[in-house]
């Protein structure tokens, strides 16, 4: 028996709303198969990605914290969310594309090291143990 859906992950960043944003994209983009991703930011980064609330928790299995200021705010987690911490830090400055390319590598091989991860979970479900 295989999963039957999904992982929902939710990358919460307190920093800069990239982040979070890069490692949705890389989630959805490289790990469809595996996850839905989810960027949120705390209150006051600002920028276009969506601030945490309650309805986005509850539809989480995963809450990956990014930065400092993201763990030190992590909600309470209710019982079925599980948290990680990646810390990226420290976000480039806008004007450094090499510095700014590093980092969008850096979140890269993270979320491929998780869908690695998931790989390894769903192929492990699938596995005959007949002895």
């Amino acid at each position: 028996m295989g999963y039957k859906r999904s992982a929902r992950i939710l990358f919460l960043s307190g920093l800069h709303p990239a982040t979070a944003n890069l490692a949705a994209h890389y989630g959805n983009r490289l790990g469809a198969q595996w996850m839905v991703a989810r960027a949120a930011v705390l209150p006051e980064t600002g920028g276009e990605v969506p601030v945490l609330d309650v309805a986005t928790l509850e539809w989480a299995d995963l809450l990956v914290t990014l930065d400092a200021p993201a763990l030190k705010a992590r909600p309470a987690l209710r019982p079925g969310l599980q948290h990680r911490h990646y810390p990226f830090e420290p976000v480039p400055a806008l004007t450094d594309k090499a510095d700014w390319n590093d980092f969008a590598r850096k979140i890269r091989l993270r979320i491929e090291g998780m869908i690695g991860g998931l790989r390894l979970l769903e192929n492990a479900s699938h596995a005959d143990y007949d002895l």
